[in-house]
């Protein structure tokens, strides 16, 4: 494996992947449901479906799903016990009323969800319910407003609009998270799901340049063999190693295109790092290591 071998397997992967990344899109004014969808979509969990529910039933905003836990005055941290099933008695009490109407069309969706919960789905819900609610009590119900108030203590100034936020540079962004790391005061999500978040919105300036190390990109470099080409094989050096390839895509799309051609998530189009099978198909398969 050698650099060039690296740019013709990257290359590839952005191009085959292409039309699908494509659609991965979102929009500042739509931000606020990007938070709960793409927030806590972790450990298998589909929260882009279960969010579809949440919608049919009048409750996808932060500021609806927020209002549950105001009844709620125990401890934050997610506790099994508790709150592990629905039979549990946190959702015992929101099914009869406890936690008001929201709450318990909150348990109806939950009932109602056919999707994938994947390992961690009462965890994920528990953090759902505490984050819009931290939101809702400290930030107006809403991300954007959020990340402008930590823009806000970043610059030290009285007030900052939303262009001011999204024409922000990338060096300031990454300043501004080095400094302010907002995804503290955001109960389960850290940094790499904080910049998928952020990632796709089309009017932020600094997005072009971001980078989620997932476990899909990790493996992908892995299974190639282009790690070996990153010693100190951590978020920084791999953004560092990717934006000195000069490939004609930006950094955030070479990140979609390796999770797309990769991911479990995609494996029903792409997933060619992932089948011995597929990977007979993939077109840079004579320089890649295949280390499966």
């Amino acid at each position: 494996m050698n650099v060039d071998d690296a740019r013709k397997i990257i290359s590839y992967v952005a191009k085959k992947t292409e039309s699908r990344w494509k659609q991965y899109d979102e929009h500042w004014n739509n931000i606020d449901e990007v938070f709960i969808r793409r927030g806590y979509e972790q450990g298998g969990f589909a929260a882009w479906e279960f969010t579809e529910v949440l919608r049919e039933h009048g409750i996808f905003s932060i500021q609806a799903i927020g209002v549950i836990l105001d009844a709620y005055s125990g401890d934050r941290k997610y506790n099994h016990n508790f709150a592990g099933s629905l039979n549990s008695r946190f959702y015992q009490e929101m099914k009869n009323g406890l936690y008001g109407e929201k709450g318990k069309k909150f348990y109806t969706c939950i009932e109602n969800f056919k999707g994938n919960p994947g390992a961690w789905f009462w965890n994920k819900l528990w953090q759902i319910l505490v984050c819009c609610n931290y939101l809702k009590n400290l930030y107006k119900g809403s991300f954007s407003y959020f990340l402008k108030m930590k823009y806000i203590e970043f610059k030290k100034k009285q007030t900052v609009s939303d262009d001011d936020f999204l024409k922000m540079s990338f060096d300031e962004w990454e300043e501004f998270k080095k400094l302010k790391k907002p995804w503290n005061e955001l109960y389960g999500i850290g940094e790499n799901v904080f910049d998928f978040i952020i990632g796709d919105t089309v009017e932020a300036s600094f997005a072009k340049d971001s980078y989620k190390f997932d476990s899909a990109n990790s493996y992908f470099l892995k299974v190639t063999g282009i790690s070996e080409l990153i010693p100190q094989f951590e978020r920084e050096k791999v953004v560092k190693f990717l934006k000195d390839l000069g490939l004609k895509y930006t950094l955030r799309e070479i990140n979609k295109g390796i999770y797309t051609y990769c991911s479990k998530t995609e494996a029903n189009n792409f997933g060619f790092c992932r089948d011995k099978m597929k990977c007979r198909q993939c077109e840079v398969n004579d320089v890649c290591k295949k280390n499966f």
